[in-house]
């Protein structure tokens, strides 16, 4: 399902497929999400700092601001996900991937 976002800049990104992640949970300083490996059945928890998606994504400080950003950049985040995650590496919702500002560098 493709949804419609409207960017930082007050532009209308039609390209956000919601079908990208399994769910998406702001935390308050951590956003939560599941990204989906290239088989789509399995998938990779991931935590993702406020400061890094404020730093590298522009998200701001307003209560939707960290989803916006990565819906925004989810391309590139879930890119870095896969690259950081080979296949047979275990990640759980008690121990997610922790992305940080400099994998994104």
């Amino acid at each position: 399902m493709t949804k419609s976002v409207e960017t930082q800049t007050g532009q209308r990104d039609e390209r956000v497929d919601v079908g990208d992640f399994v769910n998406l949970e702001d935390r308050g300083t951590t956003l939560f999400v599941r990204v989906k490996r290239i088989d789509g059945e399995t998938s990779v928890p991931v935590a993702i700092a406020r400061a890094t998606l404020e730093a590298c994504f522009g998200a701001g400080p307003g209560e939707k601001d960290l989803a916006h950003a990565y819906m925004v950049h989810r391309a590139v985040i879930n890119a870095k996900v896969l690259e950081l995650a080979p296949a047979g590496d275990v990640y759980t919702d008690a121990n997610p991937m922790l992305l940080g500002a400099g994998d994104f560098e």
